[in-house]
């Protein structure tokens, strides 16, 4: 590729993620699109950040572990001087997100929020209100399984993001969970799909989405080099993208523009 051609991809790409997040604050204002998976280890919370910044939404971590969103942006539990997330379930009124350059919003979690989850019928209604009081999209990052909070967020969201492997453990957990959120507005997300992706597990995907009736969204690709990224930013919100960058951000976009088409 030339110079040329490589600045008018970038100048192309930066125009198309600028726009995603004029449509995502635009048609999911006061919407909750909740990113849940039934096992951990899938890239649920990469799926989320990402998502939270094409949108232009609020990102609520609801994931108490350490490798969770909050300390993958750099909002570090030992250093808050209050809890955001937890003040305002004690106060019941919004938490102020964090705002902090080319990272999305952040109401960031905490380990002791893992024994102080409101039930689940309290936390949906507090997302709701959260989302109409900011006037904002939410992307609600869930802990694997499920927990309370995972069940609130569930019951909050106008659209259920769910990050797919395709793998034989990995479709067995998503059946479960299928099964469980039969008539909720769900998007499979087929994650860290190689290049040559496993034929019979493919087909498994698709009769799942079949039988339960949700749709499939845009594939991301398997990068490896992601999983030793220590920059404490999203990849769509860097000013330019690289050689490295330029296709994770194009899946990603496209995912962005599948779920502003299903919750929006």
């Amino acid at each position: 590729m030339t110079l040329s051609a490589a600045l008018a991809e970038q100048d192309e790409l930066s125009a198309l993620v600028r726009r995603l997040r004029e449509l995502g604050a635009q048609r999911l204002a006061r919407k909750v699109v909740t990113v849940m998976s039934a096992k951990g280890g899938i890239g649920k919370t990469f799926v989320a950040m990402e998502l939270a910044w094409l949108l232009d939404a609020v990102l609520v971590d609801l994931d108490w572990d350490d490798g969770n969103a909050s300390t993958a942006l750099g909002q570090h539990h030992d250093r808050f001087a209050r809890i955001p997330l937890l003040d305002a379930l004690e106060t019941e009124k919004p938490p102020r997100p964090k705002r902090s350059g080319r990272r999305p919003d952040l109401v960031p979690c905490h380990p002791d929020f893992a024994v102080n989850q409101p039930d689940p019928e309290r936390l949906a209604k507090l997302l709701s209100r959260w989302s109409q009081d900011w006037n904002r999209g939410v992307v609600a990052d869930t802990h694997p399984g499920g927990s309370d909070s995972t069940l609130g967020a569930v019951g909050a969201a106008d659209l259920i993001v769910m990050p797919v492997v395709l793998g034989t453990r990995e479709l067995n957990a998503l059946e479960g969970a299928l099964r469980e959120l039969v008539g909720y507005p769900i998007l499979l997300v087929p994650n860290w799909i190689p290049s040559t992706p496993p034929a019979a597990e493919r087909r498994r995907l698709r009769e799942l989405a079949d039988r339960y009736s949700v749709a499939v969204g845009p594939m991301i690709s398997t990068y490896g080099w992601l999983r030793t990224r220590k920059l404490r930013t999203v990849i769509t919100a860097a000013p330019t993208y690289s050689r490295r960058t330029t296709p994770v951000v194009r899946e990603l976009t496209a995912v962005a523009g599948a779920v502003i088409e299903h919750a929006g």
